[in-house]
């Protein structure tokens, strides 16, 4: 294949890649504003907050290790990481469940996280 032919494939997977991101944090965004929850973006250190939106990861805590359960919840503006100390797994929080989270917010690692939040788990389109 030319350079030419290598550079057009490189930007059209660039493209794709990042009109995919764009349209999935436009789903969040709009689904988060029909909720009427906070935007992520718009969080604060120390607020009490209600957020909406999708969880991107979980991680569960080795067997070895204390039980913690941390996911990651996005909704189009940012991403928060939600920590359930104590806790191996809980039915329904699993990579792209969308739910509804309220706590107060605190930072932890350079990076703002909400511990042991209330959820609720939404239906697909629930609004």
């Amino acid at each position: 294949m030319s350079e030419r032919g290598n550079l057009w494939a490189h930007v059209t997977r660039r493209w794709a890649s990042s009109s995919r991101e764009a349209l999935e944090a436009d789903d969040e965004e709009r689904e988060r504003s029909s909720r009427g929850t906070v935007p992520i973006s718009e969080v604060h250190e120390r607020q009490e907050v209600v957020l909406s939106g999708t969880l991107q990861s979980v991680t569960y805590s080795p067997v070895d290790a204390p039980a913690r359960l941390v996911a990651t919840l996005f909704d189009g503006t940012g991403t928060v990481e939600l920590r359930w100390e104590g806790r191996r797994s809980i039915p329904g929080i699993d990579v792209g469940r969308r739910v509804e989270v309220s706590g107060t917010v605190g930072r932890h690692r350079n990076h703002l996280a909400i511990i042991d939040p209330l959820y609720r788990l939404l239906a697909i389109g629930a609004r």
